[in-house]
């Protein structure tokens, strides 16, 4: 298991305003968030809002919403971890209806990276609690494919 997590990233302004506000950034807080190490990341604009979702430690997390915090950008943070591991969320359903002509590579390579990142950090103990829960049957493919090659 790694200590990355999955994180959303809501602003109630578009990404064209959240630009305006990095350049009120001082030179050192924009040199501190173009260092921020994320594995992988997916973003759009929704009804006047930039929304990310994003593959990073916490520790990365905390230094960005520091950073806005401290310069007085609203943002909405959760913490999706848990619940995309646990297939409470389904990231690849969640955001296809954001899914364009000029985003569906990115989409792609996104929902390939947090597949990759669910089969990494499942655990046998997750999967028989899911099938307690919800049946074999209604495993996703990743758990059925973590299960196939637990013993393998």
């Amino acid at each position: 298991m790694d200590n990355n997590g999955v994180y959303k990233m809501k602003f109630e302004k578009s990404s064209f305003d959240i630009n305006e506000d990095y350049d009120r950034l001082s030179d050192y807080e924009k040199e501190r968030i173009s260092e921020l190490d994320a594995e992988t990341y997916f973003d759009y604009e929704d009804n006047g809002s930039y929304i990310c979702f994003i593959i990073t430690s916490p520790i990365e997390m905390k230094k960005y919403t520091s950073i806005l915090s401290k310069n007085l950008i609203k943002f909405e943070f959760s913490d999706l971890t848990k619940d995309v591991i646990s297939s409470k969320i389904n990231l690849e359903l969640e955001l296809k209806p954001q899914l364009s002509t000029t985003n569906s590579i990115k989409y792609s390579f996104f929902i390939d990276d947090v597949n990759e990142w669910v089969y990494n950090n499942l655990e046998i103990d997750m999967i028989l609690d899911r099938i307690s829960e919800v049946g074999m049957d209604s495993l996703s493919q990743i758990e059925k494919d973590f299960l196939k090659n637990y013993n393998s």
